[in-house]
């Protein structure tokens, strides 16, 4: 389960494009595409495994119309969502810049 003080991590064989405001994901072994909103494709940007789902619901709610409590109970269920499809993985922990760095 995921816990709002868990740090997310993209994995390594998924392709991101932004489509004006949406986005589009490839994960590129098999060939699956998944689309994400406005937020979403924010959310993405943002997660860089060095800001918590809390983290990321204070930005989420900085840059739109938002409550904290509603913008954390959407990250969890997206990156649920995500984990499932092999998009991203949790972590107790943050990424230590040179490890994001790598991951580029």
């Amino acid at each position: 389960m995921i816990k709002r003080d868990h740090y997310l991590i993209k994995e390594e064989d998924v392709l991101f494009t932004s489509m004006g405001e949406d986005a589009v994901l490839l994960h590129i072994e098999r060939g699956d595409y998944y689309s994400l909103n406005k937020v979403g494709s924010r959310l993405w940007v943002l997660a860089d495994g060095s800001k918590s789902i809390a983290d990321l619901a204070s930005l989420i709610t900085q840059e739109f119309e938002i409550s904290r409590e509603v913008a954390e109970k959407d990250i969890m269920e997206l990156a649920e969502q995500l984990v499932s499809e092999g998009l991203v993985r949790t972590a107790e922990s943050p990424l230590d810049e040179a490890q994001s760095k790598e991951d580029l």
